[in-house]
């Protein structure tokens, strides 16, 4: 009523209160919210057994996730006030001044006394919620490389929680927070309890989560340092410092606070499966989806001899036998394999697949689609190295994109785009033909790796750090690929000609001087990739081990002359001949 919610129900949880990343296998979300309302903190209050701060963000999370494995790390508001001490034996008491206490000294006898039945500073030595299949962080005494930490990389994610606060009756603050920072190899997290009780103590307690994404190490150390408020404000005094000022800040005064606890563990996470396990893939250069002056779609795992030994099927399941070989011979070869020529591994992976819970499926599926979209945007990878330059100045196209380089064509985010959703609608084709009740899931992995890596490239060769704006080109992104799906689908049925239209108005942006030469390899293209496909066991497409090749194989296949068009009248009402 009157635009005002019910104060006992939650707020509601996702859609844009959360923030995820995902990089190298480890998944970072956050979660901000406004304070609990009254009901919430109701029930919060009667499961801790204690009254909560003044403000208390109990839906705030900041967590750290390995999806291959499992493991799990999070921070949120109501583990961390479960540490609290709640016998009184950690009770501070408030160092009134001996002019206030005077004057009430005869109605309020004792009044430094704290009355509240539990350490009402909120002081705890939370490391955070641990969710693992196994025991995972052990003591060590590996510590944090700050040396890594101290390069200036570029920062992919960054974000900031708050957990609780209080004013402690207007005699100091204490609170917790969380903060995040991604970068290219590695991630750091800093939950901090601060607390500052005016004329008694100050204390900061620091749990530090460092994540090495290569090598899967994970650090967390805990660091507690306090000192007497007074020795602390003498301290700032010395150094010509204003105290007041100063104290307010931890960042402030945390050197300055001796340690009186500290503590290191560390853990590899690996994948539980090796299916599931995260390859790692690195963007070699690969020439441009459009090209201005032939306009085909070329792929980087495309070989030199590809044009001397042309293949119907260009694409390459990369099984054991030809992986090494990929390099050097044809990447476009027949399918002419049958299951008997899979190896035994693959044939044992292929059995625990059927008897694998719904669980394990996901990883899998989640995992093989990470391996899948790497390689469809591998299609048209692009750098803009003046992006990453001081003082560096972007090119733009006519339409204002953003221009790269790439052996010297001039790649945009959205021929990326596109050409990424074209191969993605091919192995789309393929997934719909899994079982039903395993196909959703793959769909929808393959989806959301997409939006992941399309994110990742518009903070990282664009610079687009704002959220929203961010946001504004993938719903974009969404709604092409909604009408791009039914545009591609009416072709494969309704015959080449408007499958030709459905490439030309996305792949070329519609333009009158396209190359129909090589509008016409796209489509062959489409063709023999589909067909290639569909002959493939379900297990080797799940293996995810596919490698697209060059829609140029398709060159002499699009010369030849159709027999349909001796048939067509000439403008002289003679049958075409040649």
């Amino acid at each position: 009523m009157n635009g005002q919610s019910n104060p006992n129900e939650p707020y509601p949880l996702g859609g844009n209160s959360d923030r995820s990343v995902l990089r190298h296998g480890f998944r970072i979300t956050t979660r901000k919210l406004p304070i609990l309302k009254a009901g919430p903190i109701e029930h919060m209050t009667a499961k801790l057994g204690i009254a909560p701060p003044e403000m208390i963000f109990g839906d705030n999370t900041a967590s750290i996730e390995h999806v291959g494995s499992g493991w799990k790390i999070e921070f949120n508001a109501f583990d961390a006030l479960d540490l609290v001490d709640k016998t009184g034996n950690s009770m501070l008491q408030v160092a009134h001044s001996k002019e206030w206490q005077s004057t009430r000294e005869k109605k309020h006898e004792g009044i430094t006394e704290v009355v509240k039945p539990f350490d009402w500073s909120y002081s705890t030595n939370y490391k955070g919620t641990e969710q693992s299949p196994a025991k995972a962080l052990e003591p060590s005494s590996t510590p944090i490389p700050l040396e890594l930490l101290k390069r200036p990389d570029p920062i992919e994610f960054f974000d900031e929680v708050m957990l609780y606060e209080d004013e402690m009756a207007d005699n100091g603050i204490t609170l917790l927070s969380c903060k995040l920072r991604v970068m290219p190899a590695r991630l750091l997290l800093l939950c901090r309890f601060f607390m500052r009780l005016d004329g008694v103590m100050l204390r900061i307690r620091d749990t530090r989560i460092y994540v090495e994404f290569q090598s899967g190490e994970v650090i967390r150390e805990y660091t507690a340092r306090e000192d007497k408020y007074e020795v602390v404000r003498q301290k700032l005094a010395m150094q010509g410092r204003d105290a007041p000022a100063q104290l307010r800040d931890p960042n402030n005064v945390v050197d300055l606070l001796p340690v009186v606890d500290k503590s290191l563990e560390s853990h590899v996470v690996k994948s539980r499966t090796r299916i599931a396990q995260h390859r790692s893939f690195s963007f070699s250069s690969s020439v441009l989806a459009e090209s201005r002056a032939s306009n085909y779609i070329p792929s980087a795992a495309a070989p030199a001899s590809s044009s001397k030994n042309p293949s119907p099927y260009p694409y390459s399941p990369k099984t054991p036998s030809t992986t090494a070989a990929a390099s050097s011979k044809d990447s476009a070869q027949p399918e002419s394999q049958s299951t008997s020529s899979i190896p035994a591994a693959r044939k044992l992976a292929a059995e625990v697949r059927k008897r694998a819970t719904s669980v394990t499926e996901t990883y899998i599926a989640y995992s093989v689609c990470e391996k899948l979209i790497k390689e469809c945007a591998n299609q048209a990878d692009y750098t803009i190295p003046q992006r990453h330059e001081k003082n560096g100045v972007v090119p733009k196209g006519a339409d204002g994109e953003d221009l790269g380089v790439d052996l010297g064509l001039a790649p945009t985010f959205s021929t990326w785009a596109q050409i990424t959703f074209l191969h993605m609608y091919i192995l789309t084709v393929r997934l719909r033909a899994f079982p039903a009740a395993h196909a959703p899931s793959w769909h929808q992995h393959l989806l959301d790796h997409f939006f992941y890596s399309a994110e990742d490239r518009l903070v990282r060769e664009h610079n687009i750090q704002a959220r929203s704006l961010r946001n504004k080109y993938l719903k974009d992104l969404f709604t092409q690929w909604r009408g791009l799906l039914a545009g591609y689908d009416e072709g494969l049925v309704r015959g080449d000609a408007v499958l030709a239209t459905a490439v030309w108005r996305n792949v070329f942006g519609g333009k009158e001087d396209v190359d129909l030469v090589g509008l016409g390899e796209v489509v062959s293209y489409m063709r023999g990739v589909l067909k290639g496909l569909d002959e493939m066991e379900d297990e080797v497409v799940a293996d995810g081990e596919i490698q697209f090749g060059d829609p140029r194989s398709q060159r002499k296949v699009v010369e030849v002359r159709s027999k349909l068009l001796d048939s067509l009248p000439r403008e002289d009402g003679d049958l075409s001949k040649k």
